[in-house]
């Protein structure tokens, strides 16, 4: 993930910062804590674990963590995940890189 460039939605609620922005992917991405077709994004922080100490910035981090270090317990996509739980990175990692590649899964805006 780290040479792509992905668009993200970020709502901000009327309760934010007590109450968690939601956040999707407007770009499509291949990840296991990723539904390809919504972009709705599966991070604890943005649901049970949710503080108002956390700033949007540091809401964008964990996303970008979330990509580089993905989950397989409670997976939106579980294709991804069950290729990830069998070992098999290498797979995973060429399906996000066909994603990447493909019009539909880059952000060419600025």
């Amino acid at each position: 993930y780290e040479a792509g460039r992905w668009l993200l939605e970020i709502e901000v609620p009327e309760g934010y910062p007590n109450a968690p922005p939601k956040v999707r992917f407007r770009t499509r991405v291949v990840g296991s804590n990723v539904d390809f077709e919504t972009g709705e994004v599966c991070l604890d922080l943005l649901k049970d674990n949710w503080s108002p100490a956390y700033t949007l910035e540091k809401t964008v981090e964990a996303v970008a963590l979330m990509l580089a270090n993905p989950g397989v317990d409670s997976p939106l996509n579980v294709d991804v995940a069950a290729l990830l739980r069998s070992g098999d990175a290498v797979g995973a990692e060429s399906l996000v890189r066909w994603a990447a590649a493909e019009s539909w899964g880059r952000y060419e805006g600025k």
